[in-house]
């Protein structure tokens, strides 16, 4: 089978980068399947992930800017999918989501929404992507809601490939939080409610990591992970401290949270407005070591759907549906509304 991904670079260190690449490798070095990578913008670093020799990666070196860059993508694009002639056309973000509707090729074509729509920046983009493509993929049964106009819509949740060696030592006065500087991952929050939750525990340390390559030695240096993020799509963060062991507190901010941790049982789930909260139960947490060992123990088997095997049997039964004339199927998770 052939599939062509489109995404506006690879050289950024990102959420979607990083899943596309291990999703692309697998069904290259996996399944054998042709898969193409075509790259919009010009790209002056390498990927940033390590992508496999058998997937095939083109390079259409856009370079302008504003209305002209977006003319030129979707020109360039269009292009190179007549030329491919793949079974299944997959885009992601803003240009391509345009794309769905500016289309000249009949290639099936699904897009990927990755991000919570109310805080995409092009909204109009977000319209023609729910509108014109075949079928819209989301990470959850919550954001299904975002794109009630869909043709087609399939939920279908990002994996993890993160195979920790051990279980953390839940004796660790270690807290640990993960994801790059923005204003979606509302550090400072973060940082105001631990400063008063460390006036109880001066021995605590909070660890935060922007930047690092082992992030299973990250999480496992700790015995409990905190997420104040504003909003999400899905985040891996809590998926990845969760198979490490971590149990979790965080926001129920949309989305993800509410899909991941189950309350009191795998960690704490806290409305997003309620600070108080939020510290009473991490604190109760700190407290009680045995019990942030059985919320860990809990959360590594509840995120055993969400491997790498799991997911992608997922989406072989997702594209080898095209060849059906169907776009998804109803069962083994793969939810279809309309």
């Amino acid at each position: 089978m052939k599939i062509a991904y489109e995404i506006e670079r690879l050289s950024t260190k990102g959420g979607i980068e990083r899943i596309l690449t291990d999703r692309v490798n697998y069904m290259a070095e996996v399944w054998g399947w042709d898969i193409y990578v075509l790259v919009l913008l010009k790209e002056t670093e390498e990927p940033w992930y390590k992508l496999s020799s058998k997937v095939h990666v083109e390079y259409l070196n856009v370079g302008t800017s504003g209305l002209m860059m977006c003319a030129e993508a979707l020109w360039k694009l269009d292009k190179a999918v007549r030329r491919i002639k793949p079974d299944v056309y997959v885009t992601f973000q803003s240009i391509g989501a345009i794309s769905c509707m500016l289309r000249t090729h009949s290639v099936p074509t699904v897009y990927e929404a990755h991000g919570a729509r109310s805080r995409m920046p092009h909204p109009l983009a977000m319209t023609m992507a729910e509108r014109y493509a075949d079928v819209v993929v989301v990470l959850g049964e919550r954001q299904k809601n975002d794109y009630r106009k869909a043709r087609r819509l399939a939920v279908i949740p990002n994996f993890t490939m993160m195979t920790p060696k051990a279980m953390p030592d839940y004796a660790s006065e270690v807290a640990v939080a993960a994801g790059r500087v923005c204003y979606q991952k509302n550090f400072e929050r973060l940082e105001s409610l631990w400063g008063k939750v460390q006036e109880t525990f001066p021995q605590w340390q909070l660890r935060v990591h922007h930047d690092t390559k082992d992030m299973a030695a990250a999480y496992q240096e700790g015995s409990v992970l905190v997420m104040t993020s504003r909003f999400e799509g899905f985040p891996m963060v809590l998926i990845e401290a969760m198979t490490c062991g971590l149990p979790c507190v965080a926001f129920d901010c949309p989305y993800g949270p509410s899909e991941l941790i189950e309350d009191g049982k795998t960690g704490y789930l806290i409305p997003y407005d309620d600070d108080k909260m939020f510290m009473d139960k991490l604190s109760y947490l700190m407290r009680h070591p045995e019990i942030r060992r059985r919320m860990g123990e809990e959360a590594r088997k509840s995120v055993e759907r969400f491997s790498v095997e799991s997911v992608m049997a997922k989406w072989k039964k997702f594209y080898e549906g095209f060849g059906q004339n169907k776009p998804a199927h109803d069962k083994d998770g793969v939810r279809i509304v309309g």
